[in-house]
């Protein structure tokens, strides 16, 4: 069966869900970066409250980051005092160069069953897809015995200061608590179904600058090379082995992104050198106990009479869900439609999950492919659309 919704046409392919390409399609159509965009919001807030869904727009706003628009939504009929939350961002990355897009990053253009577009991987498609299936959901169960609730930021690609985290405070000075909450983060690497997560790595990033004695290049032995100190730092850092990993993360990670010094000569040495790196760690050590192990680094390198800055800033602290009744749901669901047993990983980068698990019961995460988020060409296939549309449904009638 083809259904015709707006300019488009596309093969219905599992069951009758026409909602989640079209609303997938809307929100890819409305550019939306990160901070302010009443548009997005606005648009969410309208489609859920002709759901019966109360909603409110929250702005957040402070002196070391831009203003965000965020959306909190909630159907609980009943009062119950569980909850079932759908997480996640309207917000996108930049699309980059124009020309390199083969179709326009803003148009959601249907080609070949698939949906092109910034934000179809991440992760407006799945936003769009937990809409449909609660729509759905609600016309044979009006009254379910849990709350529904969405929690929606436009601030998570970028400095995610005056979203999700400040959203969570809110709620629980309303009084509003999480029982479950699905994150539609895209957690496939591949092949839809293959993959949900439990848990993240915690990521610290690192800046430091070396002082030396800025001197001429032939008389070595009147200056300081803060460059050498810096090599010296660095290698002992990247030959370090952090550990083994373990059942459900991999070994910590040590990246470094940046190198640079104020010369611009060959003939000089300069006063000093700067680097930046980012270590990826598991739930073996804490952000705490990696910024004393550079420190002591640096500082048994440098010596007594060197000097150096070091500042770090941690965008998140390694965490672990133990797979609970929500993580089998999910499973299930998945295998139910996709005939795939998804493992259950830690992988990737940071999400909000990050703030979520300190909030609820349990985090789960589940979205579609994320093989071409943030990249040229962006799209989500058609059929995992609607796929990820049915493990939405089957998550909420198995509650």
């Amino acid at each position: 069966m083809y259904f015709n919704r707006g300019k488009y046409f596309f093969k219905q392919i599992f069951f009758e869900m026409p909602n989640n390409i079209l609303l997938s399609q809307q929100l890819i159509q409305i550019p939306s970066y990160s901070g302010v965009n009443k548009e997005v919001i606005e648009f969410l807030k309208n489609y859920l409250e002709k759901l019966n869904f109360t909603c409110d727009i929250v702005e957040f706003s402070s002196s070391d980051s831009y203003p965000v628009n965020n959306l909190h939504a909630i159907y609980n009929p009943n009062n119950s005092s569980e909850s079932l939350y759908f997480a996640g961002h309207t917000d996108v990355v930049k699309e980059g160069d124009l020309e390199r897009w083969t179709y326009p990053p803003f148009a959601g253009k249907i080609v070949d069953d698939k949906l092109y577009g910034r934000g179809a991987s991440d992760m407006k498609c799945a936003i769009a897809c937990f809409i449909n299936a609660v729509e759905i959901f609600l016309k044979t169960n009006p009254k379910p015995n849990f709350a529904i609730g969405f929690l929606i930021t436009n601030d998570e690609e970028n400095d995610g200061i005056n979203g999700t985290k400040k959203m969570l405070e809110w709620l629980k000075n309303k009084g509003q608590k999480i029982t479950y909450c699905l994150v539609g983060e895209p957690t496939n690497p591949n092949q839809f179904g293959e993959m949900i997560k439990i848990g993240r790595r915690g990521s610290i990033s690192f800046k430091l600058t070396v002082h030396g004695k800025q001197g001429h290049v032939a008389y070595p032995q009147k200056a300081l090379n803060p460059i050498t100190i810096l090599i010296n730092i660095l290698k002992l850092l990247k030959d370090h082995k952090f550990d083994n990993g373990n059942e459900f993360f991999d070994a910590s990670n040590l990246e470094i992104t940046h190198i640079s010094s104020p010369n611009s000569g060959s003939n000089v040495i300069p006063n000093s050198a700067y680097c930046e790196f980012n270590i990826r760690f598991n739930n073996i050590h804490s952000s705490k106990s990696i910024a004393e192990l550079i420190e002591y680094v640096c500082q048994k390198t440098v010596g007594l009479d060197g000097k150096y800055q070091l500042i770090h800033r941690v965008s998140g602290e390694a965490f672990l869900n133990s797979p609970k009744k929500l993580a089998t749901i999910v499973s299930k669901a998945l295998k139910e439609v996709t005939n795939l047993d998804p493992e259950l990983s830690t992988s990737g980068g940071t999400s909000d999950a990050r703030f979520i698990k300190d909030y609820c019961s349990e985090v789960v995460e589940i979205g579609l492919v994320n093989e071409t988020a943030h990249k040229i060409d962006e799209f989500a296939n058609i059929n995992e659309i609607n796929q990820l549309s049915e493990v939405y449904l089957k998550i909420l009638k198995s509650l």
